[in-house]
């Protein structure tokens, strides 16, 4: 446990000195309107198998998806799991084309149990991301010359949770998180005459930073059958909550001749408070396999984002359903011949409805997805890995279509409190 221990440290301190709340500097158009683009949610290993989480428990990893799991926690062990992602995005567009790529930290979770069936967790996971980089040429009616856009948007939102599951009856488990999202988005407008510089630019800019306490509930029922077979169904309920939201604005006015008297004049300065809403999420799935060697599971997730309230950002809502699906299996996992046999293979898919509409049209994301768990030697800890591939937008020339590969490694430790060694 001491080795445990250390090693834990240096991955806090590590992730301090980073920046827990590092944003991934992918740039996608998609994230201009409302809080930005969510982030897929889950563990390496959920996510491997495409995102589901209602029906998984595992003593070994941690599932924040759904707190009821978290009463499978072996008494007095210790869960440790931190993890990074690099993502590269395409965006094309006719014939232009574009790339943009980041690797950062991606999450930093541990747990442990009470007492039998009561286990705690807690976690620090990004929520959205609010990156974009867009630019392009207009036309400028009655105005001579050419009329030069630059949109651009960096920052977003994280999301700190602590919770905990009881499993009052031994096939019945259930759990409750309180989270808080906190963060800040910035965005940066700027209409330049790039040919008459007798005209002056204009730049408008602003930041949203919100934070707020949410929670959310989930039950699990485990039915065990004969020879390791089981089925668990799980449910998880997240009531709308608001946020106290902090809004900074400003319009000046420039010219490109510095050395103008008039080079820049502030049109307009505002800062205000108010209050962001956002909505309810229910999920439900099922998960059937076996013990140790096989599972297969679906989670379908609903967000009612028509009830969502969110000053001063850019974007028309509308409710939103995903739907997730994986399996995981393990060849022979006490093996002790074959290191391959004791791999954990991962792979599923998934489809999600954006909760904005892009210039009034609806966007769909389509993704599969894949991993893997290793083990390491004399140990029940093991690294998780996983690729996520996916694509949206339009099919044509009309829209932007965006490509996006995500890879993810996590070292998952895990070890037991308070047992005294033994010697010879």
């Amino acid at each position: 446990m001491y080795r445990t221990g250390r090693f834990v440290l240096i991955c806090l301190f590590a992730l301090l000195a980073s920046g827990a709340a590092a944003q991934k500097n992918v740039y996608s158009p998609f994230a201009r309107y409302g809080i930005g683009n969510i982030d897929q949610q889950g563990t390496f290993r959920s996510r491997a198998m495409g995102g589901i989480s209602s029906g998984l428990r595992d003593n070994l990893t941690l599932n924040y998806l759904t707190p009821a799991s978290y009463s499978s926690i072996d008494t007095a062990s210790f869960l440790f799991d931190l993890g990074l992602d690099y993502g590269v995005m395409k965006l094309a567009e006719g014939d232009l084309t574009c790339y943009s790529q980041d690797l950062t930290f991606s999450h930093m979770m541990l747990g442990f149990p009470i007492i039998r069936g009561l286990g705690v967790a807690a976690a620090i996971v990004p929520y959205s991301n609010a990156s974009y980089n867009i630019g392009g040429e207009t036309s400028s009616d009655g105005v001579a010359g050419k009329l030069y856009e630059h949109h651009k948007g960096s920052g977003g939102y994280q999301k700190v949770l602590l919770g905990a599951g009881y499993s009052p009856l031994r096939y019945i488990s259930a759990g409750m998180n309180m989270f808080l999202i906190f963060g800040e988005a910035t965005r940066l407008n700027d209409f330049i005459f790039t040919s008459d510089n007798n005209y002056f630019n204009t730049r408008k800019q602003g930041s949203i930073a919100m934070n707020g306490i949410g929670i959310e509930a989930s039950m699990q029922v485990m039915v065990p059958l004969p020879d390791k077979w089981f089925v668990n169904a799980g449910f998880n309920f997240a009531p709308s909550f608001s946020l106290k939201t902090n809004t900074e604005e400003i319009i000046f006015r420039y010219s490109n001749i510095q050395t103008s008297l008039l080079a820049s004049d502030t049109l307009f300065q505002a800062n205000g408070s108010t209050t962001s809403r956002l909505p309810a999420t229910l999920r439900g799935g099922i998960a059937i396999g076996k013990s140790d060697k096989f599972t297969a599971g679906a989670d379908i997730v609903y967000t009612k984002w028509t009830e969502a309230s969110l000053p001063n950002t850019y974007g028309t809502y509308r409710d939103a359903i995903s739907l997730h699906a994986g399996a995981e299996y393990i060849p022979d996992k006490y093996s002790n011949y074959s290191f391959f046999d004791r791999l954990e293979y991962r792979i599923g898919c998934r489809y999600g409805e954006s909760y904005t509409l892009f210039e009034g049209d609806k966007l769909n994301e389509y993704g599969i997805t894949f991993g893997a768990g290793i083990p390491m030697r004399r140990s029940r800890s093991r690294i998780t890995l996983f690729v996520d591939l996916s694509g949206r937008g339009g099919t044509d020339d009309s829209m932007v279509r965006e490509t996006r590969m995500t890879v993810g490694a996590s070292l998952n430790l895990f070890d037991y409190w308070f047992l005294k060694a033994k010697y010879d």
